[in-house]
């Protein structure tokens, strides 16, 4: 949900894939850290024009924007979040928000090129792809966030409880991903025809859809303590080590470690 989502999980990656071992800034206190800045408070978005991010892949922003204003979608804005560009100074990157012409859905499109050493690493032995296209689609009913991405196999944090999250893998077609989002929703207004879904009239209204969800993610984390012990043995395969529970503690411990 959101790019922030997908650069927490990005960073989880990172963390155990080496943090396990302890190297400077990549332990669990550095990883609670970034989850606790990540989290920690309201997001800051603000308009921006391509232009401004040289390195983004911009045929991939305008297929999108053709592709979905084919479908009856709506261009909103350019966005940057800013708070997550602070956190991550090396993987700036921009959002496209549009909304269909029901008003039910917001959707949301970015280019994510994760840089640094450490990133570079990992792609190089194939546990991160160099480049992210993501096509997100998202529906607030009757109180749950119903999402729908191409990010299956990259997204390693589970979704709130308030969250229905459905996962396609990284290349799969724009327009599937919508004709699945629509179905789904679709589905579940046939189901619940009780839940009535937000509207989203304005940039305003998708922005304040945004953050909401922010406040959902943000809840869910604290609960978890960062990060939960199912996520850690997922990601792993198989049960905790010593110095992997060691590794959970120091990330669910709010002190410095």
């Amino acid at each position: 949900m959101e790019v922030f989502f997908l650069m927490m999980s990005m960073w989880l990656v990172v963390a155990v894939a080496l943090g396990l071992r302890r190297p400077k800034g990549l332990g669990g206190t550095a990883l609670r850290a970034r989850l606790d800045a990540v989290y920690g408070e309201p997001h800051e978005l603000s308009r921006v024009t391509p232009v401004a991010f040289p390195e983004a892949d911009h045929e991939f922003y305008d297929r999108a924007r053709q592709g979905l204003e084919a479908k009856g979608y709506t261009w909103l804005a350019d966005v940057e979040d800013l708070t997550l560009s602070r956190i991550y100074p090396q993987n700036r990157t921009f959002m496209r928000l549009f909304v269909d012409a029901g008003r039910m859905i917001r959707a949301n499109a970015y280019h994510l090129h994760p840089r640094g050493v450490v990133v570079s690493l990992l792609q190089l032995v194939q546990l991160y792809p160099r480049h992210l296209r993501v096509i997100e689609l998202c529906s607030e009913i009757g109180g749950q966030f119903v999402v729908t991405s191409n990010t299956h196999g990259v997204d390693r944090l589970e979704p709130p409880p308030e969250a229905k999250v459905e996962r396609m893998p990284l290349q799969s077609k724009l327009l599937d991903v919508v004709a699945r989002h629509e179905n789904r929703i679709t589905e579940m207004l046939r189901e619940h025809p009780e839940r009535t879904p937000t509207s989203f009239e304005t940039f305003e209204e998708v922005l304040a859809s945004i953050a909401r969800a922010h406040v959902v993610m943000a809840r869910h984390r604290q609960k978890v303590g960062g990060l939960s012990r199912d996520e850690l043995e997922r990601l792993k395969g198989r049960p905790l080590t010593a110095s992997e529970e060691a590794f959970l503690r120091e990330v669910q411990s709010r002190e410095p470690g």
